[in-house]
């Protein structure tokens, strides 16, 4: 947790009076790590840990609102034995820089009208690969996967937001459905490689040790650089999703011995909720439970909400959101923070 707070702890001491030394004032923060590095780290301790008490404050006062804090609490027991997967979605790179999907679908359509107009009606309606397929039909297949490469492929970019936490505290892999390099980057950055990327249709292949035993990640909508087993369009979701031996297939293995957690994902209408509904019926009661961080529907919507996630064994944990800019990366850093932490 240093490494995401540091910069902020250097903040909590440049509040404090620049240092003067030899005549030039320093900042506090620069001062105190250059010079008397073991008090810097001994004071950065302290005040993480008081800063982790504060977070798991306003999360327990939070959940006990919304009448999570227990569901919340198995979640943290079991993130100590290790058992949580963590299912990332594209609201955890848009801090980095990268569009979500309805954000970049317009953005492919905005010079045709007739496209667009049918591209925004696809979207609003929560058919996101209807409207990929739209434009992949009526404008050019080759084009969108040339813009899935222009907008998801950088490598020069710097990651922002929680994102940069998981790390910290999933090291046996993640998964995800974003074509982006985010993931790879915030692991590279502290110093916990993945020990294989399998994308796409090339998670058919992944060992069976993967799943609980190394530090793997499974992109298994595939990548940005690669048309190999990419799935955004409805006919690809279709080929994807069509039978157990591909992406349901991936799923099911993956969950034999830990729980999903899933972070920036809408969770609304997506196929793999559909595959998990699936895998539930197979797996009956024996099956594990999931868990999600998700925006509060509102009270009266939670019960429907709810139950609707409940057929793929989804239980959500929610947090009140008021600012779209703001307060989902505020609720997700503090959730994880305090998760941390242990059960509250």
């Amino acid at each position: 947790m240093k490494k995401y707070f540091e910069p902020r702890f250097h903040d909590h001491l440049d509040e404090v009076s620049p240092v003067i030394w030899g005549g030039v004032p320093y900042p506090s923060g620069q001062a105190f790590h250059d010079h008397a590095p073991d008090d810097y780290k001994a004071n950065m301790t302290e005040w993480l840990q008081g800063q982790q008490e504060e977070a798991r404050n306003r999360v327990g006062e939070m959940l006990q609102e919304c009448g999570c804090l227990q569901r919340f609490n198995r979640l943290a027991e079991r993130h100590k034995e290790q058992q949580i997967l963590p299912f990332v979605g594209a609201g955890m790179s848009k801090p980095s820089g990268f569009p979500m999907w309805g954000a970049f679908l317009c953005q492919l359509a905005q010079n045709d009208p007739d496209v667009l107009d049918k591209v925004e009606a696809a979207i609003e309606a929560g058919r996101f690969s209807d409207a990929a397929q739209i434009i992949a039909d009526e404008l050019n297949e080759n084009m969108l996967a040339e813009q899935i490469e222009n907008y998801f492929a950088g490598q020069i970019f710097e990651p922002q937001g929680p994102v940069r936490l998981i790390p910290e505290l999933f090291k046996l892999g993640c998964i995800t459905t974003n074509f982006d390099h985010v993931l790879e980057k915030v692991y590279e950055d502290n110093e916990l490689n993945f020990a294989q990327v399998y994308a796409g249709s090339a998670i058919l292949d992944a060992p069976r040790q993967a799943a609980s035993g190394e530090n793997v990640l499974f992109k298994i909508h595939g990548t940005a650089t690669s048309k190999n087993g990419r799935v955004l369009t409805t006919a690809e979701y279709a080929a994807a999703y069509g039978n157990e031996s591909t992406v349901p297939g991936t799923l099911n293995h993956l969950i034999t011995n830990r729980s999903l957690l899933f972070m920036g994902c809408s969770l609304a209408t997506d196929r793999t909720i559909t595959a998990l509904q699936d895998i539930k019926k197979i797996n009956g009661a024996t099956g594990l439970r999931h868990y999600a961080f998700l925006a509060d529907p509102g009270q009266e919507n939670r019960t429907a909400r709810h139950e609707e996630l409940d057929k793929a064994e989804i239980h959500p944990i929610w947090y009140p959101v008021e600012d779209h800019e703001t307060d989902h990366d505020m609720w997700l850093e503090d959730l994880l923070f305090a998760m941390d932490g242990g059960p509250l």
